[in-house]
């Protein structure tokens, strides 16, 4: 019968749990470091818990960690970064990666669960004693139930038997998994559980791999390869309000398209090189295109045809209230909204998805962004007297601070608030630090007050370091000068991005040029990746995609997919985002 201990001396728990070993102290280059030789399970989150200091200066100190920590390895701690009030009450790093908390004067067991990122009720499964919590209990932190924390951060040590994968626009686990021949629960362990998902960028560890293997159709779980899909397109090409029916045809009349037609042209021609694409690489389909016009009276008697009875993929409408009729007349096809709307769209309709982020979405992915890149510089929000944004300003201010006081990262101050008035900059210019970088988070669209901002604070750049956060719209507006927003270091989330430069890119303009004897724009490029991916689902998943969009594997040409269950009675929303800025007059990924 097995021993069961309980609420043992903590002496006793380090004994059991803990290897004695003497701290080495390196000196390089002048700095201080302790030397920590990693072993198995251990994490680059729980090594920085136990030595008070941050992920971000482990990874400084030692650059390689952010692939991953090898068993055995040496990790330079260094000595100045450590947080010493932090240090007298850190928790104490076991061999197998799990972290012992003493239990505190006045600490309760939700507060605990908090500090750690984690559920109360797990925590309370790994040490059921703890329903009578007390001064001087030793806790036993689970780190991967931990949640917060990037993924690199909470990969356990391997072996040096992994393979180093960056990930590439639209590969998901599943594609991977199936490239490398290994379980995706694999794969996911060996990083931390990348409970956010996947990013074009992203490096990540295949365990136990030299190398990726050849795909084969044998190797997905169904063969789809057989079946015939029925696609339907319901875009508002609204023809009678053009010129000529010809207009569909003939593109060098592009220029007397009624706006909605013209977004409908150069959204299914984008699509079209999408569908010759899929045909080539074995998707059968029977394709259907209609025009759903702009009003009720038109689609009504559009969604009524015979032709749509079984489809299994509408791409379109573009509008809710038709999108909601489509949905509703086929429940057993999925309907995707190609074109921003709100996410109430997806409300009670589960069948549905919506592939472009909200402002919402973005001012969320903009917080975790400020809070994990700019930890220990000088956060300010800054927040104008306009009542119109005071609801933008709210969200952007809970973001913040949510995303700032997430467990593992560790910001040096708290968010500090400004409110400048319309003109007057002096609230905002009397905080800036001549010593640190100022990051300013300003969720505003007002154009009186941005640009009174931007002219004020661009001759400030030389004794100040700025880094000026704001929105993707301010890129429509004339009177913020692309050089001037260029030397404040302007950034924004975005929810796609077109590098002129990518051999893809160019690739599919000329491509495009070619058919159609006109220029691509963003709609075109649009239809085509939303064709591609939803194409691609058709293939490798059948018309079930919807449970399996995380296996899903497209290689989209400007934005990725990342779409996320809403509750089970909504439909799907598209969780990507990435930061952009204006650098040297040209927009580029932000580091």
């Amino acid at each position: 019968m097995g021993m069961t201990f309980r609420n043992l001396p903590l002496f006793v728990l380090l004994l059991a749990g803990l290897v004695a070993q003497a701290q080495e102290v390196r000196v390089l280059d002048g700095r201080k470091y302790n030397v920590h030789r990693v072993q198995a399970g251990q994490t680059l989150y729980a090594i920085s818990r136990s030595y008070a200091v941050s992920v971000e200066d482990l990874m400084t100190a030692n650059p390689g960690a952010s692939d991953g920590l090898s068993i055995g390895e040496e990790l330079l701690v260094p000595l100045d970064a450590v947080q010493k009030k932090e240090l007298r009450t850190a928790p104490i790093l076991r061999n197998d990666g799990e972290l012992l908390h003493t239990v505190r004067k006045k600490e309760t067991l939700y507060g605990i669960a908090r500090s750690y990122g984690m559920d109360m009720n797990i925590l309370l499964e790994r040490n059921p004693d703890a329903i009578n919590l007390k001064e001087g209990m030793v806790l036993v932190i689970p780190i991967e139930k931990v949640s917060g924390p990037t993924s690199a951060a909470l990969a356990p040590a391997m072996s040096d038997s992994v393979t180093v994968h960056e990930v590439g626009p639209g590969e998901t686990l599943y594609f991977l998994g199936r490239m490398y021949g290994v379980p995706v629960e694999s794969i996911q362990q060996a990083n931390g559980g990348l409970a956010e998902g996947l990013k074009a960028g992203m490096r990540i560890r295949i365990p136990g791999t030299s190398g990726p293997m050849m795909l084969t159709k044998d190797s997905s779980t169904v063969d789809h390869s057989n079946e015939r899909f029925k696609v339907a397109f319901l875009l508002p090409f609204s023809i009678p309000r053009n010129d000529s029916v010809l207009a569909l045809v003939d593109n060098s009349t592009a220029h007397r398209y009624y706006e909605p037609t013209r977004i409908a042209v150069q959204f299914y021609n984008g699509a079209k090189l999408a569908l010759d694409s899929l045909e080539k690489l074995g998707l059968r389909a029977d394709v259907t295109v209609l025009d759903m016009g702009e009003d009720q009276r038109s689609w009504n008697s559009v969604v009524k045809r015979p032709e749509l009875s079984g489809t299994d993929l509408f791409i379109g409408p573009f509008h809710r209230s038709a999108i909601e009729q489509v949905a509703r007349a086929n429940r057993q096809a999925h309907v995707v909204c190609p074109v921003p709307q709100s996410n109430k769209v997806l409300l009670g309709m589960p069948n549905v998805s919506k592939v472009t982020p909200t402002r919402s979405e973005h001012v969320q992915h903009t917080a975790r962004y400020v809070a994990q890149k700019h930890a220990k510089d000088l956060i300010i929000l800054v927040r104008p007297e306009i009542p119109a944004e005071k609801d933008l300003q709210d969200q952007m201010a809970t973001a913040l601070r949510g995303a700032m006081n997430t467990p593992g990262v560790l910001v040096q101050d708290s968010l500090l608030v400004v409110k400048p008035g319309l003109r007057d900059m002096s609230p905002l210019t009397g905080k800036l630090s001549t010593t640190r970088l100022n990051v300013l988070v300003v969720p505003s669209e007002n154009i009186e007050f941005l640009t009174s901002l931007v002219v004020k604070l661009k001759p400030l750049a030389d004794k100040y370091r700025i880094a000026l956060v704001g929105l993707e719209k301010w890129t429509t507006y004339e009177s913020l000068a692309a050089i001037d927003l260029d030397v404040l270091g302007f950034r924004y989330a975005a929810s796609s991005f077109l590098d002129p430069k990518d051999p893809r890119v160019m690739a599919f303009t000329k491509a495009y040029r070619n058919a159609y004897r006109t220029d691509v724009d963003e709609y075109a490029f649009l239809g085509f990746d939303v064709t591609m991916f939803y194409g691609k689902a058709l293939m490798s998943e059948g018309s079930a995609f919807p449970q399996h969009f995380d296996r899903v594997h497209s290689a989209p040409l400007h934005m990725g997919f990342r779409m996320e269950d809403t509750g089970p009675e909504s439909g799907f929303r598209n969780g990507y985002a990435l930061m952009l800025m204006q650098k040297d007059l040209q927009l580029i990924k932000a580091p």
